[in-house]
């Protein structure tokens, strides 16, 4: 129920304010590394009222900070700083020009080879390992030694963390003092990576970008480009062009049905040959690889609507779904289904020169394969003894198709059960650290991404936004190691690297003209990232403490300085002597929010304890927020006896009686139509002040209402219309008026439909 309660908590504050405050931050430039400091530890005092403590922010970087993320292999510091002024130059190998011209875009520098003192060289060393490098600042200037180009780069990112905040505005003004450092450093795992889902919500090239800017700040180096799944089509395939013009959009007047948000409107978009080879150039310059992604043979819904020939040989049963073919896995029988892959990796393998293309291989649903008559006659002539080795065996046809165009495999774990797959093919072990363990011991080189430790689309708290009720901290990805996962020192050996993800279910729905895209994967991504990337890198780890320590004192100045939004920890709330007490550790201030009417407003005075059920609380400061947190009173709800009906039935999986129960949410087992209905029948009237009416599910914008009205009995009988469902969802003020029954009445078509626990105060 805690859960159910903060979302209306997060709807209303945290995204207002998200809005404004990016509104705000994109367009400025930090000027300077000071910030306004309030004096700490004074009183401020209110108007007639208490006070509360304002605690002092961190301290602009005025001693010069050599902290660095990830840590590096070797950091000595000297005595000393180098100030790089006007006439300092940048002098660089020929091979190393477009990592000078990265630089150059931070550094607006002269280049002078001939110049030997106050300048910065960049340089190639062939004794140093790939992707090392070796940071030496002294009263000689600045040298940077790589052992590759990606060495280089990475040294570049290390330079840049040493200088001042500012330097993150591309717009810093010189001179600028940097600490004399001797660095030497070497990355951990070769394969340093991160998956971007653009299929669930597409993407635009410029935002693409974006994330590969933070990668390329974190070291990694290994974008996974997920480009198709059952929402969307995202490559253009010019043999095949109806595959990404039609498959790239759903709802409205397209093929696919709206889901994830936007309902009731045509939305999506694509990649063009020219669009994707732009961003595999622009990542090559920062030292990343792009590696493709088409999902197959399951998670093609999309492919299917606008291709369904694909499908297997026999009628579904649509009865429950309005007549749409909702079927999702391609036909392991059809050779004309290989004639396609052939035509999609022709065109794939002319535009990512990646060693690696990557064809799923995940929740496939073996039931289509069950009734499909080709599949059964092929595995009885192949002799396959179930539908994972027809899994199996689709996954090798296309593995050898991969092979023709001298290019390995890549799938997930589910993919190589069984160990029928080449030993060449890389595994990505998402499900469990178990199932990494059984990757690596059948000898698959394997990354290590379970979604435990790494999905970073998962809640970061129980009071955040995100998949997943237990939720992924910051503390708990820096906890992560192979040795505590149980892996041996032989299966270490087949660990390949680590990978972060983001699947964008729930990504569409926090985008808004209002708000910048990248808005909530910044959120979503930091300081989270930062951890992701010292388990990649770094063989010696910081603890969660002096992590945290650092992020204070240092990064969210940095992050700032790039205008990116992350995510600071939540205030603290309690109740003592019937005043609501909330504070933070990090000097940020906070805001408090009324659900019932919306209205934010800064904690200044401490409030009564007569609020606390209809007050939420954020911290914030420079392009930082918390999510919004509450007192233990907030999550106390009125639970009358209540018996729900429905124009619809209800499944089994979610009956009814769990929102009767007030536990969870409930799903319908057929599609919502225009006029269907919910009702919520009181045993007894309820008198309340805030009723919260909700469709949908909890973590993302899905199989709701969205587009409806609320209507209300005050007499058991007859009711009057309360008002239009926003979201899916409609908050009642009934005040004195007690209340028999309330009533959802669908004004759109959509999929089944989540209704979820009334929450009444």
């Amino acid at each position: 129920m805690r859960f159910l309660l903060l979302v209306v908590a997060l709807l209303l504050a945290q995204s207002s304010y998200a809005a404004d405050r990016v509104k705000a931050n994109r367009a400025k430039k930090v000027k300077s590394d000071t910030v306004k400091v309030v004096k700490a530890d004074k009183a401020k005092k209110s108007k007639g009222g208490d006070t509360v403590k304002v605690v002092t922010p961190p301290a602009p970087l005025k001693p010069l900070f050599t902290d660095i993320i990830p840590q590096p292999l070797s950091l000595v510091k000297g005595e000393g700083r180098f100030t790089i002024n006007e006439q300092t130059a940048l002098i660089y190998d020929k091979e190393l020009a477009d990592a000078a011209d990265y630089l150059g875009e931070y550094l607006h520098l002269t280049r002078n080879r001939a110049k030997k003192g106050n300048s910065i060289r960049l340089s190639l060393d062939k004794k140093l390992g790939k992707e090392a490098y070796r940071l030496v600042i002294n009263e000689k200037g600045i040298e940077l030694r790589g052992g590759d180009y990606g060495g280089v780069f990475n040294g570049v990112q290390s330079l840049l963390q040493l200088l001042p905040y500012a330097i993150y505005t591309k717009n810093a003004a010189l001179p600028m003092e940097v600490a004399y450092v001797d660095i030497k450093d070497a990355p951990q795992y070769h394969y340093r990576g991160f998956l971007l889902d653009v299929a669930r919500t597409f993407q635009p090239v410029h935002e693409v970008k974006r994330v590969i800017d933070y990668m390329a700040y974190c070291k990694l180096n290994k974008l996974h480009f997920h480009l198709t799944d059952d929402e969307g089509w995202r490559v253009e395939i010019k043999k095949h062009p109806y595959l990404a013009i039609e498959g790239g959009f759903r709802g409205g007047d397209s093929k696919i049905m709206a889901a994830l948000g936007r309902y009731g409107q045509k939305y999506g978009g694509y990649y063009t040959h020219d669009e994707l080879r732009d961003i595999v150039a622009y990542a090559k310059r920062r030292n990343i690889e792009v590696i493709p992604e088409i999902d197959m043979p399951g998670h093609s819904r999309a492919l299917g609507r606008v291709h369904p020939a694909i499908y297997c040989n026999y009628t579904p049963d649509t009865s429950g779904t309005r007549g749409v073919d909702m079927r999702a896995v391609w036909c392991a029988a059809k050779e004309e289904n290989y004639a396609l892959v052939e035509d999609i990796v022709k065109e794939l393998v002319e535009i990512f020169p990646s060693e690696y293309i990557h064809i799923g291989g995940d929740e496939v649903s073996f039931s289509q394969w069950k009734l499909c008559p080709d599949c059964t006659k092929l595995m009885k002539e192949k002799g396959l003894a179930d539908y994972k080795q027809l899994e199996q065996y689709f996954v090798n046809r296309v593995s050898d198709i991969l092979t023709k165009y001298n290019r390995k495999t890549m799938v997930w774990d589910e993919a190589v059960e069984g160990g029928l797959l080449p030993k060449t093919t890389m595994v990505s072990g998402w499900r469990s650290v178990k199932r990494c363990l059984s990757a690596t011991a059948q000898g698959y080189n394997t990354i290590v991404m379970p979604h435990r430790f790494f999905y970073l689309n998962m809640r970061q708290s129980a009071d955040d936004r995100g998949h997943q009720s237990k939720g992924l901290s910051l503390e708990n990805i820096c906890g992560f190691t192979l040795e505590n996962a149980g892996f041996t020192q032989e299966q270490s050996k087949y660990v390949a690297g680590i990978e972060a993800a983001f699947w964008s279910e729930i990504y569409l729905e926090n985008i808004t003209p209002r708000k910048h895209f990248s808005d909530y994967i910044e959120y979503m991504l930091f300081p989270r990232l930062f951890g992701v990337a010292e388990i990649a890198w770094s063989k010696q780890r910081r603890s969660y403490e002096d992590m945290y320590a650092l992020l204070k004192s240092n990064f969210y100045h940095k992050l700032h300085g790039m205008s990116a939004s992350f995510r600071l920890e939540k205030p603290t709330v309690k109740i003592e002597n019937g005043k609501i007490y909330a504070s933070t550790n990090d000097g940020s201030k906070i805001y408090y929010t009324d659900i019932r009417n919306n209205k934010t407003q800064e904690y200044k005075t401490l409030l009564n304890a007569e609020l606390a059920p209809f007050v939420t609380f954020q911290s914030r400061m420079l392009t930082g927020y918390s999510c919004s947190t509450t007192t233990p009173e907030f999550n106390e709800s009125h639970k009358p006896k209540v018996k729900i009906t429905s124009s619809l039935p209800f499944g089994k999986r979610y009956p009814v009686e769990n929102c009767e129960r007030y536990e969870k949410w409930s799903t319908t087992s057929k599609y919502v139509n225009e006029g269907d209905w919910f009702e919520y029948r009181f045993e007894d009237p309820v008198r309340a002040t805030y009723i919260n009416v909700a469709t949908g599910l909890l973590d993302m914008s899905r199989r709701l209402i969205y587009k409806g009205y609320v209507e209300v009995s005050y007499d058991g009988e007859s009711f009057v219309k309360a008002g239009n469902l926003r979201d899916g969802a409609y908050v009642l003020l009934p005040k004195k008026k007690p209340i028999y029954a309330i009533r959802i009445v669908s004004q759109c078509e959509g999929e089944t439909v989540a209704i979820r626990p009334l929450i009444i105060k």
